[in-house]
């Protein structure tokens, strides 16, 4: 990262609304050409190979569960599909459930552009409050500019697998942005990010974020934000409520196997290259709660030095590195690395933000590759060669611990230049 990328760390958190800027006209018009083309090639290619890049298996699972909602039938007793254990079983909450119900009354075209055009719409509004995280002023050059910004990221092979799928990772991912990019002073703020983690627990990761930045009345709206969800549940399945929230949510075979190939998590890599028995699964377990705790002190260095959305994209990133279990489609945090490292980038001599968004964008690129005659969509793809597959193969890991390392690096040497 450049030395501009990160700035230093202040004794206190910042005052809430900091001064606002237009998007430069360069990048601008850079990024709505760029934009339209790369949007307009993923729609030939989707139109092209609907079965493969919008086949939105997932939503259809989620459809599955929204009618068995409607029919009375519990969603956690049998797998979805088929009868196979840690095979479409149902894994989220049964708040989540009760948001699917209306997907049962979607078939045909309308399922799937609904499935399509509502993560798009999703992702835009995400890039929309990471850019506003990064003082750029709220007006409709900044609306506009989301769009085309948000058509280059489906090249992000998480997002662009998320919306393959019709995964809820892009929707999460937008609403800790949205609440992370309200003021302090607004009471209400915490209230999206519990009602993420009311869908899917691990964002409540965001909510110790708020406690560590010293956010305590947003730490508690998200604390009683989520409660509501679960209320909210057992109020509507009781059951179900029940058989999650006593052990199901903890279970590691409704999901499947840590080795699976698909697992792109620390657990996975280490299941897949040393193995989970005996002590090497409190090694994992140490070494997660050691990244975790690292995420959480870097960032809050970096609130308090008004980097909120570089603080608040380690913590998406780490509570996707330590999860027991993590699909590609669940890297999405990705796309908000990269827009902030476009925004560092134009800053002068950011030669090192440049060399960070380049790698970033490249490892976590998807379908680029086959743009060039690769029959591989990304580099987690490729066959392992003379024993290397343990470094592309976890490629996600490496870099996320390798952005963890350079923003500490970075952090010390501007608190050490700074005057005492």
């Amino acid at each position: 990262m450049s030395s501009s990328a990160v700035e230093a760390p202040a004794a206190v958190p910042p005052p809430a609304v900091p001064e606002r800027r237009a998007v430069p006209a360069a990048v601008f018009w850079t990024v709505l050409v760029l934009g339209a083309v790369a949007g307009a090639w993923y729609v030939k290619q989707v139109v092209g190979d609907m079965g493969s890049l919008m086949h939105l298996k997932d939503l259809g699972v989620y459809q599955i569960a929204g009618q068995r909602i409607v029919d009375g039938v519990s969603v956690y007793d049998t797998p979805l599909l088929g009868n196979t254990r840690g095979v479409w079983e149902f894994v989220y909450t049964p708040f989540a459930a009760l948001l699917f119900v209306p997907l049962a009354k979607l078939h045909g075209d309308l399922f799937t552009s609904v499935g399509a055009i509502g993560d798009f719409v999703a992702l835009a509004v995400a890039v929309w409050a990471a850019l506003s995280m990064l003082g750029y002023r709220r007006d409709l050059r900044l609306v506009v500019f989301s769009l085309p910004l948000s058509a280059l990221l489906m090249w992000c092979e998480p997002i662009r697998e998320t919306m393959a799928f019709g995964q809820v990772n892009i929707l999460l991912m937008t609403l800790v942005l949205v609440d992370m990019a309200l003021p302090d002073s607004f009471r209400g703020k915490g209230v999206l990010t519990g009602i993420a983690a009311g869908i899917k627990l691990t964002p409540l990761f965001f909510l110790v974020y708020l406690l560590f930045t010293r956010r305590y009345r947003a730490a508690a709206v998200s604390a009683g934000s989520f409660v509501a969800t679960i209320a909210i549940g057992f109020a509507v399945m009781p059951h179900d409520s029940k058989t999650f929230w006593s052990g199901a949510f903890a279970d590691p075979t409704r999901v499947g196997v840590p080795e699976n190939p698909q697992n792109e998590s620390l657990r996975g890599m280490f299941a897949r290259s040393i193995g989970l028995d005996g002590g090497k699964q409190l090694l994992w377990v140490a070494l997660a709660a050691v990244i975790a705790l690292a995420c959480l002190l870097l960032a809050r260095k970096l609130s308090f030095g008004r980097q909120e959305l570089l603080a608040v994209t380690l913590c998406g990133l780490a509570t996707t590195a330590v999860s027991p279990y993590t699909w590609v489609h669940h890297w999405v945090w990705w796309g908000a690395l990269l827009v902030y490292l476009l925004h560092a980038s134009l800053r002068r001599k950011a030669v090192l933000a440049w060399l960070g968004l380049l790698v970033a964008a490249v490892v976590t690129s998807g379908g680029v590759l086959m743009l060039f005659g690769s029959k591989r969509s990304s580099v987690l793809d490729f066959p392992s060669w003379n024993h290397l597959g343990v470094v592309y193969h976890n490629a996600y890991i490496w870099l996320t611990l390798a952005l963890f390392a350079a923003v500490a690096v970075r952090l010390r040497k501007l608190t050490s230049a700074s005057p005492r």
